[in-house]
């Protein structure tokens, strides 16, 4: 019994289709499709007795999350005593409904499969560096950052990006290739904003912020993304370690911390010091505590962006 638990249906569908490929390797087999909220007693008995010819079988059922009582009890007792030759994969999305099978299926020694959207960044480009990886493609850390600021709320979105990259293009692809496919997208602002300001360069860090808010990104997550960066070139500066050290010691990715390495070379600690007030203020204003929150972001931006250069 395989039971997958977490509601991101991308994790989920690839984990229902390496089973059916491992499946697939060994002999032929008979598969079996259920939906646990319009499950019909007896159905599992049913599809798991053995077959005239002795066929391996795969039974998949979905929506463990809004599973009916017909479904819970027959689990229940199927786990008790699982049928051979036959695979059970359950989903279960989330949600309270079904623990006790849940439970259940943990205490019978069901494998277990981690199907949790991936939330943080660093997951995230770990994703996009795995795609790559497994198809024997290089991309650069940058890119990688740039991939995941463009698309990456959607992991759906983003793994089909990677695939639609490595089909259109040959050879390694860098930050430049990424922003050529997506750097329109809003997702990326927040980091090319921060990263254009705390190198000093204004003219991009304002032209990038202002088409943003022309076309109706909200100034919140921007001004997030600045206190972020700032507070990473913070955490960095002064200090003489490694990049693996200090990711080691920080909780930052090793290229976050490289990047942050570069970004501190612009900086004292004071103008560092002056600028998390500023955006924290800026935090402030942009969430109700100012009539105008884009007057608010483009004013932090521009003083980060003049601060970096002195």
């Amino acid at each position: 019994m395989i039971l997958l638990q977490g509601s991101e249906e991308l994790l989920a569908s690839r984990a229902f289709e390496t089973v059916r490929t491992a499946l697939r390797a060994g002999s032929e087999f008979e598969m079996i499709r259920f939906e646990a909220n319009s499950y019909e007693r007896g159905e599992l008995l049913l599809a798991s007795s053995p077959s005239l010819f002795s066929e391996t079988k795969l039974i998949e059922v979905r929506g463990l999350a809004t599973m009916n009582e017909d479904f819970l009890n027959d689990t229940l007792a199927y786990a008790k005593s699982p049928a051979p030759d036959t695979t059970l994969v359950m989903h279960h999305g989330g949600g309270v409904r079904g623990k006790k099978l849940l439970d259940a299926l943990k205490a019978s020694g069901a494998i277990q499969v981690d199907c949790q959207p991936l939330k943080k960044d660093t997951e995230k480009i770990d994703f996009v560096s795995q795609e790559f990886r497994a198809a024997k493609r290089k991309l650069s850390a940058e890119g990688a950052r740039a991939l995941v600021a463009a698309l990456g709320s959607d992991l759906a979105e983003l793994a089909s990006a990677c695939s639609q990259l490595m089909q259109d293009t040959t050879g390694a692809i860098d930050q430049d290739m990424v922003d050529k496919y997506y750097g329109g997208r809003v997702e990326a602002t927040g980091f090319k904003v921060a990263d254009a300001a705390l190198a000093g360069r204004a003219d991009i860090a304002l032209s990038t912020l202002r088409h943003a808010l022309a076309t109706g990104t909200d100034p919140v997550p921007i001004v997030a993304t600045l206190a972020m960066k700032l507070r990473q070139v913070a955490k960095v500066a002064g200090v003489r370690k490694s990049s693996g050290q200090l990711a080691s010691e920080l909780g930052m990715a090793p290229w976050q911390v490289q990047q942050a390495q570069e970004q501190a070379r612009h900086w004292k600690v004071d103008d560092l010091a002056m600028c998390i007030q500023l955006v924290a203020e800026a935090d402030a204003q942009v969430k109700g505590a100012s009539r105008d929150p884009e007057y608010a972001v483009e004013r932090a931006v521009t003083q980060i962006s003049l601060a970096a250069r002195r």
